[in-house]
């Protein structure tokens, strides 16, 4: 058995000096359906086979990288003429072939001969088997972002609009992880028609977060009602600037109530305070008392109800006071109904 061992050894490493042998089982690893590279050498240094060999993995590994490398830029230049501005920063930005995907799609195989001292490594990739890993990885993307829309659907609908923003923002992130893993996909053979299903799925789901995005930024409505006055005189522009306090921050408003989700109450009004002499001038106190209450339709909930009352100055007199008191109040106003809705 050791005689034929021997003779096996000395057929293997017969050939010429500018041929390279591998066992034959690795021929299959040389067809198209793998990117692969080969590496054999002589162990003059006397290292130990493990050693040997873990230095021709290292080598076979790096030609492998370059192999992908040019691969990633071949493919990016190609799509730079074929799709939008994002996408090719997106894969022109992808030149590195990364430690993750080394790990997870190389296989790698060695082979010695103690006797002939002479090592074999090859590091390769199974096209098929990558498209797979990154199919899936696509597959698990689509479907947290389907989920993410479902969650933010349910949120609308019970008045977390909020909370629906935020789920729809993550869902956009997990959007653009797909671009790589279409480009990977795309670098290792994909059919065009396949991906431009992905793209086409991808495109839709983004369309549809970016909708429900853009319908959100109005969505939160309120009824507002709101009542001051200065010494038994209407004052209406803190109506006008409370509603431009909130629409700053994405609220519409509405005239009907059963249209709103929420229902705000404000009720004002100005009283004179004091006046104090400081020479010839005289200075006009005034106090604003605001009555506010905040309702919550959906669940029909009172979420806040409160007083707060703020002291205006002004040497012209209490009208005037009133009127700075009123400048003050309308910020601590918008304060508190900001504070008490889920924007």
């Amino acid at each position: 058995m050791k005689q034929i061992w021997i003779a096996f050894c000395l057929l293997w490493v017969s050939a010429s000096a500018g041929a390279q042998q591998y066992p034959p089982e690795w021929v299959r690893y040389t067809y198209g359906g793998y990117m692969y590279d080969i590496q054999s050498g002589s162990n003059d240094r006397n290292l130990s086979e493990t050693d040997f060999k873990n230095y021709l993995l290292d080598i076979a590994r790096a030609n492998l990288a370059k192999q992908i490398e040019v691969r990633v830029q071949d493919v990016a230049e190609l799509t730079k003429a074929a799709v939008d501005g994002r996408s090719s920063i997106t894969y022109l930005s992808t030149t590195k072939f990364s430690t993750d995907v080394n790990l997870k799609l190389v296989g790698t195989k060695t082979a010695y001969s103690p006797i002939a001292k002479i090592g074999y490594a090859i590091a390769y990739i199974d096209r098929d088997a990558a498209r797979n890993y990154y199919k899936n990885e696509l597959t698990l993307i689509h479907n947290k972002v389907n989920n993410s829309v479902a969650m933010a659907e349910s949120f609308i609908s019970a008045g977390f609009k909020s909370k629906a923003q935020t789920e729809l923002e993550s869902s956009l992130q997990q959007v653009v992880l797909a671009d790589e893993q279409l480009f990977w996909l795309n670098v290792f053979g994909e059919a065009q028609s396949g991906l431009a299903d992905w793209q086409g799925r991808f495109n839709t789901a983004e369309q549809k977060v970016k909708q429900m995005l853009a319908d959100l930024r109005h969505a939160t409505v309120i009824y507002l009602t709101c009542a001051a006055d200065i010494f038994g005189n209407s004052y209406p522009t803190l109506q006008n600037e409370l509603k431009g306090i909130l629409a700053a921050d994405g609220c519409s408003f509405t005239d009907n109530p059963a249209n709103a989700d929420w229902v705000i109450t404000v009720t004002c009004h100005a009283r004179e305070y004091s006046n104090v002499n400081v020479g010839k001038s005289t200075s006009y106190f005034s106090y604003v008392d605001a009555q506010i209450t905040i309702d919550k339709i959906i669940s029909s909930q009172r979420i806040y109800e409160d007083e707060v009352s703020v002291k205006g100055g002004h040497t012209f007199g209490y009208t005037e006071a009133a009127k700075a008191g009123y400048k003050e109040i309308k910020q601590q106003i918008g304060k508190i109904i900001k504070n008490n809705i889920e924007l």
